[in-house]
């Protein structure tokens, strides 16, 4: 084994030949943990619909790209699967039930351990609700302000119909899949979804 150091390829600092040489096959540059993570591809969503879905749930684009493409993957009709992809996710249910006034301030409560799902906390916003779970406002978070005057804000028969709420306990039950006409938000939308095949030709 030969002991003698070489300069690295950049010039910058003496190195042993071995780990010059397992430096020289990295992927990224020296100095560079990991690299930019790609979009996940294979579907699409035309411009005017990614405009509206992104306003409505206030996402990244990667974050709907994502959505689309496991949507389109699914089996049945790749819009419902969308709808229900994003419909079920837990910032948009606790924003549907009324305890938040956006989607946004629900990201940021959710974020914030206020929310528990069938007695387990969740901070991720991205959870996806199963039909039969129910969201609860954690008791030490029930007086405070953007609940609180979400919840006085709250009148009957503004929630969804796939969700049963009680505002009294501070509790929502999503009761089954939402369906897409059911969705004001996506319901006059075309939401074509097609591969990237497709958009090519």
């Amino acid at each position: 084994m030969r002991t003698k150091v070489r300069p690295s390829p950049t010039g910058e600092i003496p190195i042993h030949p071995a780990f010059g040489y397992l430096m020289r096959r990295q992927r990224h540059p020296i100095g560079v943990r990991g690299g930019p993570r790609r979009a996940p591809r294979g579907y699409q969503l035309s411009d005017s619909d990614q405009q509206h879905v992104r306003g409505a749930y206030e996402l990244r684009q990667r974050q709907l790209t994502r959505a689309v493409v496991t949507a389109g993957q699914q089996p049945g009709d790749a819009a419902q699967n969308l709808v229900g992809q994003l419909e079920q996710r837990l910032d948009a249910l606790v924003h549907r039930a009324g305890f938040a006034r956006s989607v946004d301030e629900a990201r940021d409560l959710v974020s914030h351990n206020a929310f528990t799902v069938d007695g387990g906390k969740v901070n991720r916003p991205s959870y996806l609700v199963q039909p039969g779970q129910t969201i609860e406002v954690r008791p030490d978070r029930q007086c405070r302000t953007p609940v609180a005057v979400a919840v006085a804000g709250y009148a009957e028969g503004d929630a969804p119909p796939y969700l049963e709420v009680a505002p009294e306990r501070f509790a929502a039950t999503l009761t089954r899949e939402p369906q897409r006409q059911e969705v004001p938000a996506l319901r006059d939308l075309p939401l074509t979804i097609h591969s990237d095949e497709e958009a090519a030709r």
